[in-house]
């Protein structure tokens, strides 16, 4: 598996070490790049302007561990 990289700035870095211990921003981000490759694949031609990134009050389980 291709690991892929893309630079953040040095505020936004620290922002995410910020965040408290119980954000798993790791799986924050791993549902946010499924859903951008989604909306890539539809339309190609889609630019980052393009995207808009909200808080919906559903909660999504998908991406937890079952026990």
């Amino acid at each position: 598996m291709a690991k892929y990289t893309a630079t953040i700035d040095e505020d936004t870095r620290q922002r995410i070490h910020a965040l408290p211990r119980g954000v798993h921003f790791s799986a924050f981000m791993r549902k946010a790049i499924t859903v951008f490759v989604d909306e890539l694949e539809k339309n190609p031609d889609l630019k980052p302007e393009n995207f808009i990134i909200t808080h919906t009050a559903r909660k999504d389980t998908s991406d937890r561990e079952r026990k």
